[in-house]
């Protein structure tokens, strides 16, 4: 089982804020549910350990009640330091971990791809991890007021989180740790007690909100995401594969007169994944399916299309409406429709009140008119979660 410990304790002094900076608001959200929303876009955790302050967790609880997620939450007491903290949130852990992050709750930018590859990296040959970002501007050394040298920033990294390793590992390090001198981060413990720490690439964006300059930075950097909307258009075209059966909209439509393709062929589907994909600014179909791959060879675009789906949530978008048209002369696809609409609000996770499905031909004109083949058209509209 791949466990997070999200520290969500600390009294904030260095913010000057009357209540735990976690809680502060922004456009209507705390600053803890823009980290737990990335956290849960993760698809290798499977469960959450939050350590809090006991008068605080009834709060943070509430505020887990309006963000969707899948895995089971549990809360540890704060402890007097950060150290104390992450121990009482080892303890809390599943029996059956295997491995365990641990995350600041003041990194709101951090998102699931990270904490996935950080998962992952744990191995045998790399049984501890920690994200950081090399130091770019010159560091000096000073005793006071003067500087004493200059030191070799090719061998520095600024630390962030997530941060771990093997669950046992942590475990036994935190329990051998006989004091906390020198102790700043997670990674310090592990290496205390001799644990090798392999560093893995953060970003600057993955900063710690601290100060109130954070805090300005992390207002700026949330009102820079731009509207809370995105549109995007598909088109797809293939040729009739009479041989092959006919999938639209993830139906079979009939068990011949299908469509030439790689995958299934489904070209309504592929319409409307190249619109999310292309509304978020991503590569189209081709870039994640390409028809060089022999994996996707006579693939199900249902499946294509979940991965799409999966792909859009964790950069943060979530499908709004949909409509589409399909341009054929054969056949009369209006007594599927309903059917369609059904299958495609299914995939994406949403009302069939969402989802448009039209149907039309080309009035005998161009290839399509000659029923060379059969054309898709798909425009949506993705909200940020």
């Amino acid at each position: 089982m791949n466990s997070l410990i999200l520290v969500a304790a600390g009294q904030g002094s260095r913010m000057g804020a009357p209540v735990n900076k976690l809680l502060l608001k922004h456009r209507g959200h705390s600053l803890i549910s823009y980290t737990l929303r990335h956290v849960f876009q993760s698809r290798f955790l499977e469960e959450l350990i939050i350590v809090a302050r006991v008068e605080e967790q009834p709060i943070f609880a509430d505020i887990l009640k309006g963000i969707e997620h899948h895995i089971p939450v549990r809360f540890a007491p704060g402890g007097a330091t950060r150290t104390q903290s992450v121990k009482n949130g080892l303890s809390c852990l599943a029996k059956d971990s295997e491995k365990v992050l641990v995350h600041d709750g003041a990194r709101p930018f951090v998102d699931g791809k990270t904490i996935d590859e950080a998962f992952a990296a744990i191995s045998e040959a790399h049984p501890a991890v920690v994200v950081g970002i090399p130091c770019v501007d010159t560091i000096k050394e000073v005793d006071g007021e003067l500087v004493q040298g200059t030191l070799d920033r090719s061998r520095l990294f600024r630390a962030q989180t997530p941060q771990g390793a093997f669950s046992k590992l942590l475990k036994a390090s935190m329990e051998a740790l006989s004091s906390e001198e020198g102790i700043t981060d997670d990674a310090s413990i592990l290496e205390k007690a001799g644990v090798p720490v392999t560093v893995l690439p953060g970003k600057e964006q993955f900063f710690k909100v601290t100060t109130p300059g954070d805090w300005s930075r992390f207002t700026k950097m949330i009102e820079k995401e731009g509207l809370p909307f995105r549109i995007g258009q598909g088109y797809d075209i293939h040729r009739y594969d009479e041989s092959r059966p006919l999938m639209l909209g993830g139906v079979e439509i009939a068990k011949t007169g299908g469509l030439l393709g790689h995958s299934d062929a489904d070209v309504l589907l592929h319409a409307i994944m190249d619109a999310l994909l292309g509304a978020a600014g991503l590569p189209d179909i081709g870039h994640y399916f390409p028809d060089t791959d022999p994996r996707y060879e006579g693939a199900d675009s249902k499946k294509l299309m979940l991965e799409v789906a999966r792909v859009l949530s964790e950069e943060g978008w979530q499908a709004g409406n949909i409509d589409s048209t399909v341009i054929a002369e054969k056949p009369k696809l209006a007594p599927h429709i309903a059917e369609m609409k059904a299958s495609i609000a299914h995939l994406l996770a949403i009302s069939e009140s969402q989802v448009g499905v039209k149907a039309t031909t080309n009035e005998k004109l161009g290839a399509v008119g000659r029923r060379e083949g059969m054309a898709a058209l798909a425009s949506v509209i993705i909200y940020r979660k």
